[in-house]
């Protein structure tokens, strides 16, 4: 388990460092070395991440090992269940799919000009609380899983 330590001091002049703290452990540690409390969020962030990006195509693309059924259960388990929803959706949409591999920066383009995931985009786009939403309230209920305040 990865934990942050912020000092009481700089927290009551930059309260903000939480979030920062939070943001980077989910951004940049690796799965392995995180509690499964840190796992559930670090799923949720990377899927809305790559999908602020670039729509489902670029998730899929670039977590095509990924075990969705886990980052959906994730997504359900800090709140966001109609991300969850969308999520499913897509999963069934790629698995009903006769896809050919991207393998370049233009057949990603392509790919992307062809719309497959466009509703689907805009559906998760549209969906309110978002998942930073959602974050925040998952790190509120389990920040001593996050960071530690010292003296």
């Amino acid at each position: 388990m990865i934990i942050r330590k912020l000092s009481k001091s700089s927290l009551d002049k930059e309260p903000y460092l939480v979030w920062n703290e939070f943001i980077d452990i989910l951004a940049n540690e690796n799965m392995e070395d995180l509690s499964e409390i840190q796992k559930v969020a670090q799923l949720s962030f990377l899927y809305d991440s790559e999908i602020q990006n670039g729509g489902h195509l670029q998730y899929f693309e670039n977590h095509s090992e990924e075990n969705y059924q886990i980052v959906i259960e994730s997504l359900k388990k800090i709140g966001a269940i109609s991300q969850a929803r969308t999520l499913e959706k897509a999963v069934n949409l790629l698995n009903s799919l006769s896809r050919r591999p991207i393998e370049s920066k233009l057949s990603f383009v392509e790919r992307a000009l062809e719309g497959e995931y466009d509703d689907l985009d805009s559906e998760y786009y549209e969906t309110e609380p978002t998942i930073n939403d959602y974050l925040e309230k998952y790190l509120n209920k389990n920040i001593k899983e996050f960071i530690l305040i010292v003296e």
